[in-house]
């Protein structure tokens, strides 16, 4: 069984048995694969915390192909990021692109340019203060685009973009070519409408979710809905 060193996001983790976690990485080198640390949750171990959803880290995993879990030995730190966790609705958004990255992935489907926009997605919602939106619209284009997906803005159709899961109006049209055409910095000075922004992300996902099999919805932002209904 070879021994493999990767860069990995941590999608998803929970408890097993009395000190072990069973997690959802997707890594740099390997795609999303499920692995086993033992001792994970023992205080004494130098892995204890760092195996948490959203965490960036480096690990080392007893890797064999064809297998569903594969075993960790170790697992620390580049970074975590405080801030998203610190506020509630950067949780949310953090949340919405983990599911999105979750089903949009295969098993062990290697893609460094989605592991690098991942990363820098959350780098970004980490440092930003508004316009959180903006994030997930970001996430989405540049990951239909990686995913060779993305529509053609050269075309005169103003409500087609060859797509019949992306029927976009002339105004949601413009609206993403302004996204596409400008970096992030300089959109968050720009009086652009939320409910827009909004509109433009709901019909990405359902282009996204057209391109999911077995999936008709994103479960994260049900629930977010009902949570929100408390607050």
């Amino acid at each position: 069984m070879p021994i493999i060193k990767t860069e990995a996001f941590v999608l998803k983790s929970f408890k097993y048995g009395e000190t072990s976690k069973i997690v959802t990485l997707f890594t740099k080198d390997f795609g999303k694969i499920s692995a086993i640390l033992k001792g994970a949750r023992n205080y004494r171990s130098r892995s204890c915390g760092v195996l948490e959803t959203m965490n960036y880290i480096n690990s080392v995993i007893y890797y064999k192909e064809n297998k569903d879990i594969h075993m960790l030995s170790t697992a620390e730190y580049i970074r975590s990021f405080p801030e998203i966790l610190r506020n509630y609705e950067k949780l949310q958004t953090s949340y919405r692109i983990i599911e999105i990255i979750n089903k949009s992935l295969f098993e062990n489907e290697v893609n460094k340019s989605v592991f690098d926009l991942l990363i820098r997605t959350y780098e970004r919602l980490n440092n930003c203060d508004n316009d959180l939106e903006f994030n997930i619209l970001f996430f989405q284009i540049e990951l239909i685009k990686i995913m060779g997906l993305g529509p053609d803005l050269s075309k005169s159709n103003e409500t087609f973009l060859d797509f019949i899961e992306l029927p976009l109006d002339k105004n949601q049209k413009t609206l993403l070519g302004i996204f596409i055409k400008h970096n992030f910095e300089e959109l968050i000075n720009m009086d652009i409408e939320k409910e827009d922004v909004n509109r433009l992300i709901e019909s990405y996902e359902r282009f996204l979710l057209s391109h999911t099999n077995g999936s008709k919805f994103y479960t994260t932002k049900k629930i977010m809905l009902e949570l929100n209904k408390f607050i």
